[in-house]
């Protein structure tokens, strides 16, 4: 591999990484990172001026297409004389407007960012923009399992926690979802490799991970066999991978991303019990509280089976933070469909709620269903799930007011108060914290401020910390998801 020799030529190129999404496109921007400081690259602010920015992109809604396009001509248009590379599920569905756009010198798919330093060899990043490059891209199949794991990350960037991808792609294929169209089928990566990334991770200064994928309930159904003769599989789960993370070192606090509740794994609830280090948070994406649309959805599971899950999850956890995404206007959504919904989640009471409306995208089942809904009613009923999701949110915040919790300290406010996460998912700031970022506090939750919980410290000796403020240019993580 060849590397920008600093030496002969006086020139450090800079690289700034902006994300739309989810945590496994999170991860891939973070892997990139590492890619680009290993070819020389200083990364920089998205607001400062750069000579390469990679966008990220997602393409799971009309609207975050939309972003990502608006967000690459603001780039192109500020910093001519940059190179503007696209890359993410965006650049997989639809390549050529992405390469239409004035002042994109790359697009290159998700099963390209491998070849990421490949690419900065030819892109000349001390020469002027002179329009798209002519590289030939990766060539493979639309649906096909994604070949390997090999981006990898070296530390949590300017981040306090450490986010690992366990698995990419989905085999699902519900109605609505283009994922696997620019995923690529599901697959798992080895354990071995995650707890290795792990160990990595912590010795870079991580508390806390993170394991992501796509369809992470399904981790190791692509690996399994048939079983032995007393019918056992052999199958690992991501129960196998918290408890593989769970004996290093230095990593106090484990969560998962979003688990869909299709192939969840009963197990992994009771066993996490028993790991302390697992954080009490589920993220379930329902989508619909009606079994009519989730039918139509092709889900695969009822609202009955999703409530068998949450009471066996709360069995276990109590106080677990259950959230979740629902979609509103899906084709053929009856007014009983979206009553019916409303009232399972009112039911359910969960502590977030993410709301967005159906989009139709292009080569999916849905985008063909007859009855699509016109946009003013599902923009009438966006706004009638997100009262009820305020509330329920409401409901759990003042339930946990005395509760004891420990927060990671993630940033702190322009009032010098500490700002993190509870153990279970709640924005908390911190009252009298003037300490370091990327430490774990314990706290009593004590009231609430808008939607934000306040808390207070129950050890004093962690109130006069001195603050870190060696903090390195951030990646720009937007529009992500829990």
């Amino acid at each position: 591999m060849t590397e920008i020799n600093q030496n002969n030529t006086n020139f450090v190129p800079t690289a700034a990484i902006l994300t739309f999404g989810c945590k496994v496109n999170q991860y891939d921007s973070n892997a990139m990172r590492s890619t680009l400081i290993h070819k020389g690259y200083r990364i920089v602010s998205e607001t400062q001026s750069a000579d390469v920015y990679i966008v990220n992109t997602c393409t799971v809604t009309n609207v975050a297409d939309q972003k990502a396009r608006q967000i690459i001509r603001r780039v192109a248009t500020k910093n001519p004389q940059a190179k503007v590379l696209v890359t993410g599920c965006y650049a997989e569905s639809d390549r050529e407007t992405l390469e239409g756009i004035d002042g994109v010198s790359l697009v290159f798919g998700n099963r390209e960012k491998a070849n990421l330093d490949q690419y900065l060899e030819k892109i000349q990043p001390n020469q002027l923009n002179s329009g798209l490059l002519q590289i030939e891209p990766v060539q493979h199949d639309a649906i096909r399992e994604h070949a390997n794991f090999s981006l990898s990350v070296a530390d949590t960037g300017d981040r306090t926690r450490g986010i690992i991808k366990v698995q990419d792609g989905c085999s699902a294929f519900c109605t609505y979802c283009i994922i696997p169209y620019v995923r690529g089928r599901m697959t798992s990566r080895p354990i071995s490799e995650i707890v290795a990334e792990a160990e990595v991770l912590s010795s870079s200064g991580a508390k806390e991970i993170v394991l992501t994928g796509v369809h992470l309930g399904s981790y190791g159904i692509d690996k399994q066999n048939m079983g032995d003769l007393t019918g056992k599989s052999n199958r690992e789960t991501v129960a196998d991978i918290l408890e593989g993370v769970h004996s290093i070192n230095g990593i106090e606090q484990i969560r998962l991303s979003s688990i869909e509740p299709m192939n969840f794994p009963f197990e992994l609830v009771s066993r996490m019990a028993n790991l302390p280090k697992c954080m009490p948070h589920f993220h379930l994406p329902l989508q619909a509280g009606s079994d009519q649309t989730l039918e139509r959805m092709r889900r695969r599971y009822t609202t009955d089976e999703f409530i068998r899950l949450v009471d066996h999850i709360r069995s276990v956890f109590p106080e677990v933070g259950l959230t979740t995404d629902i979609m509103v206007g899906f084709p053929g959504e009856t007014n009983q469909d979206f009553e019916e919904s409303l009232r399972f989640v009112n039911k359910i009471g969960f502590s977030q709620l993410h709301v967005f409306r159906y989009s139709p995208r292009n080569g999916t089942p849905a985008a063909e269903f007859e009855n699509q809904i016109p946009s003013h009613v599902s923009s009438e009923r966006s706004k009638r799930m997100i009262e009820i999701g305020r509330k329920t949110a409401d409901n759990f915040r003042k339930k946990m007011i005395g509760r004891n919790t420990k927060i990671l300290v993630e940033s702190i406010t322009a009032n010098y108060q500490g700002s993190g996460f509870t153990d279970n998912y709640l924005r908390t700031e911190i009252n009298g914290y003037s300490g370091q970022i990327n430490q774990i506090i314990p706290a009593v939750l004590t009231g609430i401020k808008g939607d934000i919980m306040q808390a207070e410290i129950i050890d004093v000796s962690y109130k006069n910390n001195n603050l870190d403020s060696s903090i390195s240019p951030r990646l720009e993580f937007l529009d992500s998801n829990i």
